[in-house]
């Protein structure tokens, strides 16, 4: 089976059961220069049984919902609430003029946070699972700037936070002790959590190659040492040269990688062309897009940019994102296009 077929047979049977729950974060650890892993809990990570390594899902603000008031037998929304907190925290995040939907009185139901009418989420990689204990761990990038970022840095333990997920991104089955087969991964430091949390997955001794460009010495920590896996870290715009310099991997390869979206589209055309692993033994994501912040995106949901870059994805619930990358999605999984096709990306998946 290869990579990708092992990954849409795990999509397929997920697609039924998605899930969509409220946590709470339950602790926050600075683990090097720009990593924080957070750690959530709750009763809704039960349905949570089929973990694998490098799964993504989507993190947002849960607040709670409007109060309700009753209008002789009806119960309606009372828009003034919502009006006292529209722009709650903008103006520190430094986007003027953008009102952050949220509801700061109390309700019987949380709500994801939003931005101009779409949903401020972003995508982050599952770095450990405790199904006894429903909790989960993932490491944050600390961006810099940006309405996300600047909430990010602002989570506590007790904060309540909605997760929509699981996004399959790695299949251990098309990678065993039994065939081991080569495994290349490369990624800059946007898809160093999913790298790491692949390694740490891989069967003791599987050979495994990662090229790692753009990571601060601090964080290569994060990268967990194994026997049989050799780590080479270049400059982040290195990239696509060191694939391209690689001794030749030939057929019996399969390559994960995920990096910036220009870049990917040259790395896959590397492996596919000049190292010679099969299309469906490729597995190439863009987590980001020079130029391009996840602001940006929420904020021109009618742009080229957001058309472009499709958030949806996989498993991704979509009632919450908007009508452009819907469409991008349906054409991107229509039954008529391969999902290798080599004149788009894969997949695509958003810090």
């Amino acid at each position: 089976m290869s990579l990708h077929e092992a990954i849409r047979a795990v999509a397929t049977d997920r697609a039924q059961r998605p899930i969509r729950c409220e946590l709470q974060v339950d602790g926050v650890a600075e683990i090097s220069a720009s990593f924080r892993r957070i750690t959530l809990r709750g009763p809704g990570l039960a349905a949570y049984t089929d973990p694998l390594p490098a799964d993504a899902f989507r993190l947002s603000p849960s607040i709670p919902a409007p109060r309700t008031r009753a209008t002789g037998d009806q119960t309606a929304a009372d828009p003034a609430a919502g009006d006292r907190v529209a722009r709650v925290g903008v103006a520190r995040a430094g986007v003027a003029g953008v009102g952050v939907a949220g509801i700061g009185v109390a309700g019987d139901e949380a709500v994801p946070a939003r931005v101009a009418g779409v949903v401020l989420s972003r995508a982050f990689t599952v770095r450990t699972f405790d199904l006894a204990a429903e909790r989960l761990t993932f490491d944050a990038f600390a961006h810099g700037a940006g309405l996300v970022d600047h909430w990010l840095r602002g989570l506590g333990p007790g904060a309540g936070v909605t997760i929509v997920g699981m996004r399959v991104e790695f299949a251990p089955l098309a990678v065993s002790a039994a065939t081991p087969d080569p495994l290349l991964l490369v990624a800059d430091g946007s898809g160093l959590p999913a790298a790491a949390a692949i390694l740490a997955a891989l069967p003791a001794g599987h050979p495994a190659l990662a090229v790692l460009g753009g990571v601060a010495e601090p964080d290569r920590a994060l990268v967990p040492a194994r026997s049989g896996h050799r780590i080479r870290w270049v400059r982040r715009d290195a990239l696509p040269e060191a694939v391209r310099t690689l001794p030749r991997l030939g057929a019996a390869a399969v390559a994960w990688v995920a990096a910036e979206a220009a870049q990917v589209r040259i790395i896959r055309r590397h492996l596919v062309e000049l190292h010679g692993v099969p299309r469906p033994q490729v597995r190439a994501s863009a987590y980001w897009k020079a130029g391009v912040t996840m602001d940006d995106l929420h904020l021109t949901p009618d742009s080229d940019v957001t058309a472009d870059l499709d958030v949806t994805a996989d498993l991704d619930v979509t009632a919450d994102l908007d009508a452009a990358a819907e469409h991008r999605r349906a054409e991107d999984t229509a039954p008529s296009r391969a999902e290798w096709d080599p004149e788009a990306l894969e997949e695509i998946a958003l810090p």
